[in-house]
């Protein structure tokens, strides 16, 4: 008597640590639940509109590159009416109210449609000229030059500064492609930016360049390759740009602040609807 009752406390314990037990008892309790409630209350409407289905067709569409059959469809169309109740349920049983990943979904879907909704505007010229003016220092453009070089490489030669004023004697207006040493990169650039050149060869290089003067050939200015002698044809100073000059830009730029500042007022808007509390450490 005594080991028939072992043998079942044994196996009763054993029950109860199978995985699939506790999925049906938890499974029980929980239709038990959503039973209890059912009676009590009217039922809520699950809408799945017109609109949300030519939106679950498309994104099939565009996924599979076809149209779905008619079984797929229904399968969309149930999937859609799933979520739904998942979604409201989960909201009654207090599932969502302390889950980070739906709340900051929901965020960034209320934030999108706050920017899509600004994304159409077409800012006036006069509402351009006047953020360019408010936000000059973000539109200084770099210095631009026209210039044309020879390349030295110091290690190919024993006396640099000999060598240097043997070039510099010669007439290297025609002859400044055939003089100098090799090197992988072009003798002629035009119209490049400070910031292009400090990429090319190097930031003490684009720097030089602003102490030279037009129309002679200089040097030697040392780049992050060796040094070189370098003759600027043209120059574009440093400065504001004009609207013309960054009118793309501009625009892009103005969105994007436009869609900033809506969803800032958004927020300011609804904190007004309560009473906001931080709780920080004493």
């Amino acid at each position: 008597m005594v080991r028939t009752g072992h043998i079942r406390n044994t196996l009763f314990k054993h029950i109860l640590q199978e995985p699939l037990l506790h999925f049906l008892v938890a499974g029980s309790i929980l239709f038990f639940y959503l039973s209890y409630n059912d009676e009590t209350k009217q039922k809520e409407q699950i809408v799945i509109t017109q609109g949300k289905i030519t939106q679950l067709l498309s994104q099939f569409k565009k996924t599979r590159q076809r149209e779905p059959t008619k079984k797929e469809k229904q399968g969309l169309i149930e999937n859609q009416i799933r979520e739904d109740l998942a979604f409201k349920q989960g909201k009654e049983l207090g599932l969502i109210e302390n889950d980070s990943i739906i709340k900051r979904r929901v965020q960034q879907k209320i934030e999108f449609m706050l920017r899509d909704s600004i994304a159409g505007i077409e800012p006036a010229r006069e509402e351009l000229e006047a953020y360019l003016m408010e936000h000059k220092e973000q539109y200084t453009i770099a210095p631009v030059y026209t210039f044309k070089h020879i390349y030295i490489n110091p290690e190919q030669h024993d006396d640099l500064h000999a060598f240097i004023l043997k070039l510099q004697s010669d007439n290297l207006d025609k002859n400044y492609r055939n003089v100098g040493d090799s090197i992988m990169m072009q003798s002629e650039f035009v119209n490049i930016s400070a910031t292009q050149i400090a990429r090319l060869f190097g930031q003490e290089f684009s720097k030089s360049l602003d102490k030279l003067s037009l129309k002679q050939w200089q040097g030697p200015v040392k780049s992050g390759y060796g040094v070189h002698l370098v003759f600027i044809e043209k120059k574009i100073p440093e400065h504001i740009a004009t609207l013309k000059e960054v009118e793309k830009q501009l625009r892009r730029d103005f969105r994007a602040d436009t869609q900033k500042k809506a969803i800032d007022s958004f927020y300011d808007e609804l904190k007004v609807q309560y009473d906001v509390k931080v709780e920080e450490d004493q």
